[in-house]
């Protein structure tokens, strides 16, 4: 029968096998970043109603987000934003943030994709990143580094992640009931510093 490992998916099921980022502690870590360069807080890109809160990496990130700013001491209430992962939606959301009385100092997306539509809307809109706004995005897609500004982004090592799913499907150990393999592997996020966060 069939083998299936999830990859970049937390399990809903107990007996699902997966491969997953640490997504609230990339979250956390951009927010964080974001935060010691000293703006007063940041606001934050997230998924839509839809979005599962569970088992989602979005959901992570808004909850990475949220804690280092309970950390940090600063309120998260009506610095949510909702907006799909795609970039021009991104866009869309960025242009009526932006351009209202209370744009934020600073911006954590959920995705890259995200963060390039507010990016563009920064642009059209005349506001400078990272002197008026500074931006940052999760997943270190290739378009990150091209941005302009370069993006400040959190990575995942996928070749390392790759290769464990690819182990997982192939352990037999795994089959057994009970088994007292390790189901989920956890892979560290890391920062990826550019110059949209005013490094």
């Amino acid at each position: 029968d069939a083998r299936v490992v999830l990859l970049h998916e937390r399990p809903e099921a107990i007996d699902d096998v997966a491969v997953v980022t640490d997504d609230v502690g990339g979250a956390h870590l951009a927010t964080k970043h974001l935060l010691e360069h000293g703006y007063a807080y940041v606001a934050c890109l997230g998924g839509v109603a839809e979005t599962p809160t569970v088992g989602d990496p979005v959901s992570d990130h808004v909850e990475g987000w949220r804690r280092a700013m309970h950390e940090a001491g600063r309120s998260t209430e009506g610095r949510l934003f909702e907006a799909l992962y795609n970039r021009y939606d991104a866009y869309q959301v960025g242009l009526r943030l932006l351009a209202g009385p209370d744009r934020p100092p600073a911006i954590f997306c959920s995705t890259d994709d995200q963060a390039i539509g507010v990016l563009r809307a920064a642009r059209e809109l005349r506001i400078d990143v990272p002197g008026e706004l500074a931006v940052a995005g999760f997943d270190d897609i290739k378009e990150a580094a091209l941005t302009d500004p370069p993006l400040t982004t959190i990575a995942s090592d996928r070749s390392a992640m790759a290769r464990a799913a690819v182990d997982l499907v192939l352990d037999d150990g795994l089959r057994v009931a009970g088994a007292r393999r390790e189901r989920l592997k956890l892979f560290p996020s890391s920062l990826v510093v550019r110059r949209s966060c005013g490094c």
